[in-house]
C-alpha cells in the first residue's frame, strides 16, 4: 500500500501515534503491520510514488499548520458564537519526526480535518467515526438526523461536516422565524406616515400627496442573501434536502434582491439577542463563502478545514447534562483568578469545563477527550489541574465531588470490562483535611457501523445520566 493512500483514506484518526520503521506502518489501534510499495528500479516517478515529494508535503503541512493556529486561529478553525464553546487544546494537527517517509513517526492530536496542496492531501478523522461526529453535532441542538443521511462527496475530506453543521444551526435559527431587519422608505401617500418633508408639503400642497419618510420591517436584508448563498454553495451534499423548504422560505423573502459577493460577506451580526443563533449561521456561512475552511468540491489548489473535536465533546456533554436537568453552574459564573508573581498584575483564571451544584454542594468536572490510559488512570498534570480547581472552589462552596469524564469505544469498554464498574471508576481526594469524592465517568461510543447508531448512542447517554444521578450525586429516586 502506497503512504500516498494511507494519509488521504481515512486511516489516520485523532490521538494515536503512528510509526514507520523501513517501509513499515504501525499502530496499536490497526491491528496488523502494513507494508509500504516504494518506487522499483527504472520505474516512471509519479504522484504515488514521489517518496521525496510526500515527505516534504507532510513537514509542510505540520509547521505551517501550527503556525496558523498560533497566529491566526478564528479563521483556521471552525468555531461557535457561544461563549461556552471554546478551542480548548494547544495540540496540533499533526507533528513529524524521522528522517524520511519510510521511516518517521506520525502524530496526532484532538484536531480533526483535511488539507490538500496539488495532488497530495492528508485526512485526520475521529477514531469514533463519522456516525460520532454527526450525533454530537446534531444532538447538542437537538436536531438528530436519521443514519442514512449521507454527506460524504468525492473529495474524501471533512467538507461535509461543515455543511452538516450548517444546516444544523440553519434549523435552530429557523424557530426563531425569518429574520427582520428596518429599513427606511421614503415615498409620497395620501395619509401622513412617519415624517412628513415639510418644505415639500409647501411647495405641493395641491396635490393631496404627501413626502413621507418612515422606517418598516423587511424580511429582505444582506444576511438573507448570505443564506442563499451559502445553501446553494452546499446543496449537493444530501442532507441538504431535509431544509429545502427553509431555502425556499428564504428564497421568497428575498424578493429577487440580487447582491454582489462583497456586499453579502460584509453582512453584519444582528443587534437584537433575540436572533443570536443567527449570528452564528452568518459566521458559518461566511466560512462555506469564502471556503476559508473547506474546498466543498471544487477544484482549488489548495484547502484545508479542521476542527477541535475535543472542544466539540466537552460542548456535547455539557448540553446533555443540562438537558438532564442538573444544574450547571457557567464556566464564567465563578470567576476564580490566582496571582502568578508577574510584574504588575497579570492572573490566571481558573475555570474547570464543568461545575454543578445539586443538594447545597458543588461538584467540579474535566472533560477530556484523549485516550484514557487504564494502566496509570488520568494524567499527571490534570490531577495537578484539578487540585486546583477543588481548591480554588472549595473557598466559595463545598466540593462534594469532583472528577474526570472520558469517551470510550465499545470495543475498549468491552476489553476493560467496564460493564462490571458501570462506566465508573471512584475513589477520594484527601484535601484540607476532608475526603472528597474523586470519580472518572466514561460515555461508551457504539461502534461506527453499526446500524442503530443513534439509539444506541442515545441509550448510552442516558446510562450515562443514571450513573451520574445515583452514582456521583446519589439521587436514588431519579
Amino acid at each position: 500500500m502506497w503512504l500516498f493512500d494511507i494519509i488521504n483514506d481515512g486511516t489516520l484518526v485523532d490521538n494515536r501515534s503512528y510509526f514507520v520503521n523501513n517501509g513499515i506502518f504501525t499502530n496499536k489501534s490497526l491491528g496488523e503491520s502494513i507494508s509500504l510499495n516504494t518506487k522499483t528500479k527504472g520505474q516512471w516517478t509519479n504522484t504515488k510514488n514521489d517518496e521525496s515529494t510526500i515527505w516534504h508535503f507532510l513537514n509542510s503541512v505540520s509547521r505551517d499548520i501550527e503556525n496558523e493556529l498560533s497566529n491566526n486561529l478564528a479563521n483556521a478553525l471552525i468555531l461557535f458564537n457561544d461563549r461556552e464553546y471554546e478551542h480548548n487544546t494547544d495540540d496540533g494537527f499533526i507533528t513529524i519526526n524521522g528522517t524520511d517517509s519510510r521511516n518517521f513517526t506520525l502524530n496526532t492530536g484532538n484536531l480533526i480535518g483535511f488539507v490538500k496542496r496539488g495532488e497530495y492531501s492528508l485526512k485526520v478523522g475521529s477514531r469514533f467515526g463519522d456516525a460520532f461526529l454527526r450525533y454530537i453535532i446534531a444532538d447538542a441542538d437537538g436536531f438528530l438526523e436519521m443514519e442514512n443521511i449521507g454527506g460524504k462527496n468525492n473529495t474524501g475530506g471533512y467538507e461535509w461536516l461543515l455543511a452538516y453543521l450548517w444546516n444544523i444551526k440553519l434549523k435552530k435559527a429557523y424557530r426563531l422565524g425569518i429574520p427582520k431587519t428596518y429599513i427606511t422608505k421614503k415615498e409620497r401617500n395620501s395619509r401622513i406616515r412617519g415624517t412628513i418633508d415639510t418644505i415639500d408639503y409647501f411647495r405641493n400642497n395641491t396635490s393631496g400627496q404627501y413626502l413621507c419618510t418612515y422606517r418598516e420591517h423587511s424580511y429582505d436584508s444582506p444576511a438573507t442573501s448570505l443564506f442563499i448563498k451559502a445553501y446553494e454553495t452546499i446543496e449537493h451534499q444530501s442532507f441538504c434536502k431535509h431544509t429545502r423548504n427553509i431555502y425556499n422560505a428564504f428564497i421568497t423573502a428575498n424578493q429577487g434582491v440580487r447582491r454582489s459577493r462583497q456586499e453579502i460577506l460584509r453582512t453584519p451580526y444582528f443587534t437584537s439577542p433575540f436572533y443570536n443563533d443567527y449570528n452564528t449561521l452568518i459566521d458559518l456561512s461566511k466560512k462555506i463563502i469564502n471556503q476559508e475552511g473547506s474546498d466543498f468540491g471544487h477544484q482549488q489548489e489548495s484547502s484545508a478545514f479542521f476542527f477541535d473535536i475535543s472542544m466539540l465533546f466537552e460542548y456535547f456533554i455539557r448540553k446533555l447534562l443540562k438537558r438532564s436537568g442538573i444544574r450547571m453552574l457557567s464556566k464564567f459564573e465563578l470567576n476564580y483568578k490566582i496571582p502568578t508573581g508577574a510584574f504588575g498584575s497579570y492572573v490566571r483564571k481558573i475555570e474547570p469545563d464543568l461545575v454543578f451544584e445539586n443538594d447545597g454542594g458543588m461538584y467540579v468536572f474535566d472533560v477530556k477527550y484523549k485516550t484514557f490510559d487504564p494502566q496509570f488512570g488520568a494524567k499527571r498534570e490534570d490531577i495537578f489541574q484539578l487540585h486546583t480547581y477543588i481548591g480554588q472552589y472549595g473557598n466559595g462552596g463545598l466540593i462534594k465531588g469532583c472528577g474526570f469524564i472520558y469517551p470510550i469505544s465499545e470495543n475498549r469498554w468491552n476489553a476493560l470490562n467496564m460493564d462490571k464498574k458501570h462506566g465508573v471508576i471512584s475513589d477520594v481526594i484527601h484535601q484540607q483535611g476532608k475526603d472528597i469524592p474523586f470519580h472518572l465517568l466514561f460515555l461508551k461510543i457504539p461502534n461506527n457501523s453499526d446500524p442503530e447508531f443513534n439509539k444506541r448512542m442515545s441509550e448510552e447517554c442516558h446510562m450515562f445520566i443514571e450513573n451520574i444521578n445515583t452514582k456521583v450525586l446519589k439521587n436514588e429516586n431519579r
